[in-house]
């Protein structure tokens, strides 16, 4: 009686380990590709950016993901919306985590250039001048060569009339850029330029250029300090109807190849993820790196 009890015992063990047999093969089927598709890597960067709602940041996170595909390189990238103990908080979060490397674009306070300070490995900070020292490097687009380029260009074909589109009066990027156009203008030029506040994004420029556009009929030419800017400005000009206007701005190959339609004219910055990721990288690897790099033309 006893061994009659055992066999089926016996056959739903048996079948048990059947079971786990043909479901690891499967496993290895479907997706032993993708196992072998991961990538392993050695240096681990920490990035924390003040918030994303400016484009530029935003545009940087995604170009950091594609540029460190098929690099030894992997980023955690935190945002802190732009409230600076949250930065803080951020800062020492992903030096928790052990990042080799750390890049941070920090808000204007000493909260976070004490949290800066407390980090003990690489720091490569971002367009903020007033922590130039506060890291190991310091990277910034090149605004003034930026400015300059974009005010001679405009002025090969335009000598008044023009509109310059202002960003966020707490963008040091925006600022310093609007600062080196406006230098490379003549004292007629000057006092002949229009300037539009426009904010940090493609829909508030479209809102301020349709309220400006409405009593406004002689621009012939529009300055944008950033492409998503410039494309805003574009917009209302089109839904008014208004096709009697040159449009040229400056940013990075990715940024500006999301703009798929209308005729613009381009300054074309080199890619600040590019120069992170190979900066960052020398930092761990221990190699020296210039204290101040400037991202110039592409």
């Amino acid at each position: 009686m006893r061994k009659i009890l055992a066999r089926p015992k016996e056959m739903i063990l048996l079948t048990f380990i059947l079971v786990c047999i043909l479901g690891l093969f499967l496993s290895e089927k479907l997706y032993g590709e993708t196992y072998e598709k991961v990538e392993s890597y050695s240096c681990l960067i920490g990035l924390s950016l003040p918030e994303v709602e400016n484009p530029s940041h935003g545009a940087l996170m995604e170009e950091l993901h594609s540029e460190m595909k098929n690099r030894d390189i992997n980023v955690i990238m935190k945002e802190a919306g732009g409230d600076f103990l949250q930065q803080c908080k951020d800062i020492k979060q992903l030096a928790s985590y052990g990042v080799d490397v750390m890049v941070i674009s920090p808000i204007d306070s000493e909260s976070v250039r004490e949290a800066i300070k407390e980090l003990n490995m690489p720091v490569i900070i971002l367009e903020n001048p007033k922590f130039f020292d506060a890291g190991s490097v310091y990277m910034e687009y090149d605004s003034v060569w930026g400015g300059r380029a974009l005010s001679h260009m405009i002025l090969n074909e335009h000598s008044e009339g023009i509109l310059l589109l202002r960003g966020s009066e707490y963008d040091p990027v925006s600022r310093q850029r609007e600062a080196a156009f406006v230098d490379s203008l003549t004292k007629e030029q000057k006092e002949s330029l229009t300037i539009l506040e426009v904010g940090k994004n493609r829909d508030e420029a479209e809102r301020a250029m349709k309220y400006f556009l409405i009593s406004n009929h002689d621009i012939k030419a529009v300055a944008g300090l950033s492409a998503q800017t410039l494309y805003g400005a574009y917009l209302a000009a089109v839904k008014l109807r208004n096709f009697d206007m040159d449009f040229y701005g400056m940013d990075n190959e990715m940024s500006i190849k999301k703009i798929s339609d209308g005729d613009f004219h381009w300054i074309v910055y080199s890619s600040m993820a590019k120069k992170i990721l190979d900066v960052g990288e020398e930092l761990y690897l221990g190699k020296e790196v210039e204290k101040r790099i400037e991202i110039g033309e592409l």
